[in-house]
């Protein structure tokens, strides 16, 4: 689904099966966890757990950890071989959202960033909040196993966010959300690198 109000953004609904949805939550579920008091960013009020590079949210930068994990294999294989991007991602960031949780309006780093920021949404839906100054805030569902792809404009010129709120509307549409885990993809800059 394209959202063609903002260019560049786009939705995969089912982007993975329930099945892989499974898979995965049960894996990631068997690692540590960072965030909420823990290294290796306890400022953060959410866990977390960081594959391939690892970033600190309070010095804005990244260090190697090594190459992503096998259980994220098969993800990496259909973004390219769906054509979602021309080379496969070299960071993965795990963030659990649990009730009353949600993150700031941000835009991610650019110059550590590429120019496409992909999110893999599990476990719930949500609404994520994009504005851009001047303009009305445009709201996005991000639907259980579904893909968010921000490029161009998307991912460059409107902050994201999403709310605390555990019930949330969009049009007539009421979203109820529970524990969700996303999980977003990356390239990184090597030259941005402290």
């Amino acid at each position: 689904m394209s959202t063609g109000s903002i260019d560049g953004l786009r939705v995969i609904e089912n982007f993975i099966t329930l099945e892989e949805e499974s898979e995965l939550i049960n894996e990631i579920d068997k690692r540590e966890w960072g965030g909420n008091g823990l290294p290796p960013n306890p400022e953060m009020k959410r866990r977390s757990q960081h594959y391939g590079y690892e970033f600190s949210y309070r010095y804005r930068n990244a260090r190697y950890m090594g190459p992503l994990p096998s259980m994220l294999s098969f993800i990496l294989s259909r973004l390219v071989s769906e054509d979602i991007v021309a080379t496969p991602p070299d960071m993965c960031t795990v963030n659990e959202y649990n009730l009353k949780q949600g993150i700031m309006p941000h835009t991610d780093v650019v110059s550590l960033f590429g120019p496409t920021i992909l999110s893999l949404s599990l476990l719930s839906p949500c609404l994520m909040r994009f504005e851009k100054e001047g303009e009305d805030e445009i709201k996005v569902l991000l639907p259980q196993r579904s893909l968010l792809v921000m490029a161009k404009s998307s991912r460059f010129d409107y902050k994201h966010s999403i709310s605390k709120d555990e019930i949330e509307y969009l049009g007539d549409q009421k979203i109820v959300r529970g524990r969700r885990v996303s999980l977003t993809f990356r390239n990184i800059i090597k030259e941005g690198l402290n």
